[in-house]
């Protein structure tokens, strides 16, 4: 595995044509995880595909899509066309140096800009495969380890749980709700989280271990390799006809 702390005579001898881009988001995690969290939790899972790959892991694109959280301190963010933009250039500038694979890991459910944004890549750059790894990679295994596979949407079981696996020296108290309401995700679009959620999380933290954690990772982890390689395999079948 590469990284930015490798000279460019490593990038020549080494000669990798895999890239692994974290995308990451500065944001609310209600009071019990900082507002990192995305990034710390996207950069320890693409570190652990990167390595497998044998890859060029690049730096976490920490500030992202978070407008929906835009009125608790801390957050901050950019326009989803501005996300969409940087990722076609970072892809582009990748496709030149002779990468063959871009593999996006992205950490943040508001993040939505990157599906169809790799979807025009895909058409667009030709030799370049870019392919889109997100949470919801792990949900269909979600089950095996977590209490709350519904409702648990933001900074609960899941977040807190990996985070505790991995920054335990992070993880607070989060505060209890007097009325703990789940309304349609969909509501994001027209209200501030802060207007949904009590405490900024959306889910059940109190539920949260690191064991939960660690196995929850090793699944995301597992299940994001599966997909890469079965995606490159299909590719690399399709241009042999």
């Amino acid at each position: 595995m590469l990284t930015i702390r490798d000279t460019t005579r490593a990038f020549e001898r080494a000669a990798p044509s895999i890239a692994v881009l974290p995308i990451g988001a500065v944001e609310q995690h209600g009071s019990h995880l900082p507002v990192g969290t995305d990034c710390l939790i996207v950069g320890h899972w693409a570190e652990r595909i990167a390595r497998e790959l044998d890859a060029y892991l690049l730096p976490v694109i920490p500030i992202t899509s978070s407008i929906e959280h835009r009125q608790a301190k801390g957050t901050v963010y950019l326009k989803a066309a501005t996300l969409g933009s940087i990722v076609r250039d970072v892809a582009e500038s990748l496709q030149y140096d002779g990468f063959r694979q871009l593999i996006i890991v992205n950490g943040h459910g508001g993040n939505w800009i990157l599906k169809p944004t790799i979807r025009q890549l895909n058409r667009d750059l030709d030799g370049l495969m870019t392919i889109l790894i997100d949470t919801a990679v792990g949900v269909g295994r979600a089950h095996e380890v977590m209490e709350h596979t519904a409702n648990d949407v933001h900074a609960g079981e899941y977040e807190t749980s990996i985070m505790m696996h991995i920054h335990p020296e992070l993880v607070g108290q989060a505060v209890e709700p007097a009325d703990r309401r789940f309304y349609p995700q969909d509501y994001l679009d027209y209200f501030d989280s802060t207007e949904l959620t009590e405490d900024g999380y959306w889910g059940y933290p109190e539920c949260a271990t690191e064991d939960k954690g660690r196995r929850m990772m090793d699944i995301m982890v597992d299940n994001a390799l599966d997909l890469i390689r079965k995606l490159m395999l299909m590719r690399q079948n399709k241009m042999q006809k």
